[in-house]
């Protein structure tokens, strides 16, 4: 099934670069954002004083935001605290977003508790408690409390705990730290390498600051701080052309911001050598260069890498060996609920049921949820963690939000799927999105935002999983290059 969505739609659709770069600040500003009193080593953890850190945030030269973090003393441990602002310009319209990250640590810092809020088009809390060797969390949004247990290998900390972990062993060139880390953005394990590279002066309003320059490693994104003797963040760097200056309060909140209406959406976009001027191309051939296309996951399914050349294929639903549903033999992975998947949720079943009816083909039953998504769901930015239950409830949304509740719909019935993220084409160049894959037999790409089954060849998939996967695309942005080869 296939239907000409008008640009308008997709463009308001294509928002997945969004979650890219806030990941990115929360993690950019996390991992150095502790007091000016705790320097590189003349200070000791137990004589941490108060004090809050401020630091502007700019993209492109013009400033869209600003961050402030605070350390508390507590009786056993410390209160680590970060809130971010920004305004953003999507797809023609501004967007404001603001997170909250609180957490409880131990006096070596170890993760105790943390409550983390997202305040957007919708209001997003996660709270989470170690005991024992579990990490017990409890989601709420839009009225909805979901609760999940992540098993532990060891006590994780948050990325807000780095900085000081770091001072208290010293700053010295040369000097390498690995530590396990819980992103509670993506509700994920992961790991950040941390390397002090040299020293060097960096300019700050006239005035000359010798600092250390410190490289972290997260997921493929490479973050450079510039930390001075006394301990405070001078100034960060990241992929996407965002910066992170220190400033004061006063600063922070009311200087400089700008009036730009740069597009962060369209200024990411992938530019291309040649329009393709055929509607949903059943076949595409791309050169794909200046990334390590061994990161990623090519040749599965309708997608044939080559050495640097990658043909698409899209898929034939004639030649599907289609069954009925429930399937019984396994793909677990893909038939389990997640914390933002409630495919167990009562509500999600009961609206799958409703929209298939007595239908037991899966690739009719498929046909029928893509439709219901497309037309139910109204196509707008949205500023949320992808949550299916929300999505159900508000009916609004972009890629993620289309999918996530299609994979959750699909999910409830007994059909296996996942979600995808990549590039897909639009007038002239190619943008991030996410979509969906189901299994009917064989997988199957489909894209409920923008009616099609299977989806058109114009439609790259470089990772599959939700956002603590998708957060890998930060990888290509503002670095693939891409000419089309041939398409039909």
């Amino acid at each position: 099934m296939k239907e000409r969505v008008s640009i308008s739609r997709l463009m308001r659709s294509i928002i997945l670069i969004f979650w890219i770069i806030m990941m990115v600040i929360l993690v950019q500003r996390t991992y150095f954002s502790i007091s000016d009193e705790y320097t590189q080593s003349s200070y000791a953890a137990s004589q941490l004083r108060p004090r809050e850190e401020w630091m502007g945030i700019y993209w492109k030269n013009d400033k869209v935001g600003y961050t402030v973090s605070t350390i508390r003393k507590k009786m056993h441990g410390y209160e680590i605290s970060e809130q971010v602002l920004m305004n953003l310009t999507m797809m023609g319209t501004s967007q404001s977003i603001s997170t909250q990250v609180a957490s409880q640590v131990d006096d070596s810092f170890k993760l105790k508790s943390f409550e983390f809020v997202l305040y957007g088009n919708l209001a997003t809390k996660i709270k989470g408690k170690v005991q024992g060797n579990e990490l017990h969390l409890e989601v709420s949004s839009e009225g909805n409390v979901n609760s999940s247990v992540i098993p532990l290998k060891g006590i994780p900390c948050l990325s807000s705990s780095i900085k000081p972990m770091i001072l208290a062993q010293g700053l010295a060139v040369g000097k390498q730290f690995t530590h396990a880390l819980f992103d509670p953005s993506t509700m994920s394990n992961t790991t950040i390498e941390v390397m002090v590279e040299g020293k060097e002066k960096v300019i700050l309003k006239d005035e000359s600051i010798e600092c250390y320059r410190i490289r972290s490693a997260f997921k493929g994104i490479t973050i450079r701080s510039w930390i001075d003797k006394e301990g405070n963040t001078i100034k960060e760097e990241s992929p996407l052309g965002l910066m992170l200056v220190k400033e004061s309060k006063s600063d922070a909140i009311n200087e400089n911001w700008s009036d730009s209406t740069k597009d962060i959406i369209t200024a990411s976009a992938v530019p291309v050598n040649r329009a393709i001027t055929v509607m949903n191309p059943s076949y595409l051939k791309v050169k794909l260069e200046n990334v390590d296309l061994k990161e990623f996951s090519f040749s599965q399914g309708r997608q044939k890498l080559r050495g640097d050349v990658l043909e698409i294929f899209q898929e034939k639903t004639s030649e599907v060996n289609s069954y009925d549903i429930p399937f019984r033999r396994g793909f677990t992975e893909y038939l389990n609920p997640t914390p933002f998947i409630q495919s167990d949720s009562d509500a999600i079943e009961k609206k799958a049921r409703e929209i298939i009816d007595d239908e037991k083909d899966v690739l009719k039953a498929v046909n029928l949820i893509t439709r219901w998504v497309y037309r139910t769901i109204e196509k707008e930015p949205t500023i949320s963690i992808p949550n299916a239950l929300d999505v159900l409830k508000t009916k609004k949304g972009d890629c993620n939000e289309h999918a996530t509740l299609f994979v959750a719909l699909c999910r409830s019935v007994g059909i296996p799927s996942k979600l995808c993220a990549g590039i897909v084409y639009n007038q002239g160049g190619f943008y991030y999105h996410a979509w969906s894959d189901v299994f009917v037999g064989s997988w199957i790409s489909v894209d409920p935002t923008m009616n099609q089954l299977p989806a058109d060849a114009t439609h790259i998939r470089f990772v599959e999983g939700e956002l603590d996967k998708q957060i890998e695309i930060i990888k290509l942005i503002g670095v693939l290059k891409m000419e089309v080869l041939d398409y039909k």
